[in-house]
């Protein structure tokens, strides 16, 4: 059920840039605090440059929460717009839903470890009493997720639905002594099959071959320069066109530089970048936000050698980090990281049509998730007849 007002803790929605811009130094301080944001995409600077980037078409609608001495101790960051949720079926994608919906910018709130379930139950109970509020999207979530679970038992509706189809991991490598200490940590075997295939495809390349870091102010037009040429020769641009040099992502990237919260990889042979790695830091978390490399050099296998060169840096430079390779698995992930955590999409969902469509997926997640475990005893039957 959804708790009783705390008369000592104001709550208000922000729905406007501008009102964002009056308390953004109050949100910044909040959100680069260690342990209070999930990631860079909750800093209000961010925040500012997806309104920017997308052109009118989503509208902020960011939860404020005041403590009785009227400061700012936590904010739900999310996005307001026209949402279309649908689920792959083989080539064919079927609608869950078209409306309106809130996008959390993150996994959760942004608040200090010690006042995250305060600032979790107001912001809940601000958005179960608002009756616009029907569908909420948490694409990124940490699981199990909390914000989530209060909504979901707030009694005002909310069912929480995964829209994942199968299980999702988050990979991460936590805070290191040193670099010779992480580098022992992954044992010999490890260290000496990617210290070798790193030597060798860097010999394959030649004398040409080198890796350049961005991370100061006066490097970011060279690096969006560089990173719109690679990163148009690569598979992601296929999936999601991205322009790097777009004025408002540059301005972003500029004030990241200056407060060395980004840094960036590119794998060089001679003035041709050919792989690169995109990170950001913020409050002692180094998200690892894309990788990739020029297809001409995939069989190299460039990409994830920039990736270990990119990560020795990282951990010998910030050795006090946590660097988060986000959501999804992968084996390079598998292989550098020394931590996991279950992840997935979540959908917070109240009404009859929403709850109809996106009571879609759990038969199609039971469907797809036993067609996988069919292939998988069906490889593991082929391995043992062999034998």
């Amino acid at each position: 059920m959804i708790p009783p007002p705390d008369a000592r803790v104001l709550c208000v929605v922000l729905d406007s840039a501008s009102a964002i811009d009056e308390v953004r130094d109050e949100l910044a301080q909040l959100a680069e605090q260690p342990g209070a944001a999930s990631s860079i995409v909750q800093h209000p600077d961010w925040l500012r440059f997806e309104l920017e980037s997308r052109g009118g078409k989503v509208a902020p609608h960011v939860v404020v929460v005041r403590n009785a001495e009227n400061h700012i101790v936590g904010y739900a960051p999310f996005l307001a717009g026209h949402h279309h949720a649908r689920i792959a079926l083989g080539s064919r994608h079927a609608t869950l839903y078209r409306g309106r919906a809130l996008r959390l910018l993150g996994s959760g709130v942004v608040a200090l470890p010690n006042e995250r379930a305060m600032v979790e139950a107001v912001v809940a109970r601000t958005l179960a009493l608002d009756p616009t509020v029907r569908v909420i999207h948490i694409q990124e979530a940490v699981l199990p997720n909390t914000l989530a679970h209060a909504l979901s038992q707030s009694g005002t509706g909310f069912a929480c639905v995964s829209s994942n189809l199968l299980e999702q991991i988050n990979w991460t490598i936590r805070p290191q002594e040193s670099l010779p200490a992480y580098m022992a940590g992954l044992g010999s075997k490890r260290r000496g099959s990617l210290t070798k295939k790193s030597r060798s495809v860097l010999n394959k390349l030649g004398e040409e071959a080198q890796v350049r870091v961005f991370e100061a102010p006066e490097d970011i037009d060279a690096y969006c320069r560089l990173m719109n040429e690679v990163y148009a020769k690569s598979w992601h641009a296929k999936e999601r066109a991205i322009d790097w040099e777009l004025p408002a992502r540059r301005e972003l990237f500029v004030g990241l530089a200056r407060r060395q919260q980004l840094v960036g990889h590119l794998l060089m042979l001679g003035s041709r970048p050919i792989a690169y790695e995109h990170g950001y830091r913020l409050g002692g978390r180094h998200l690892l936000d894309g990788t990739g490399y020029d297809e001409e050099f995939a069989a190299v296998g460039v990409g994830s050698v920039l990736v270990f060169q990119a990560i020795q840096y990282l951990v010998e430079r910030y050795p006090q980090d946590t660097i988060d390779f986000g959501f999804g698995d992968n084996e390079y992930k598998r292989l550098l990281a020394t931590d996991q955590a279950s992840c997935g999409s979540l959908y917070l969902v109240r009404g009859a049509a929403a709850r109809i469509g996106f009571g879609m997926i759990s038969p199609l997640r039971a469907a797809y998730q036993g067609a996988y475990r069919a292939r998988d005893w069906l490889r593991a039957a082929r391995v043992r007849k062999l034998r």
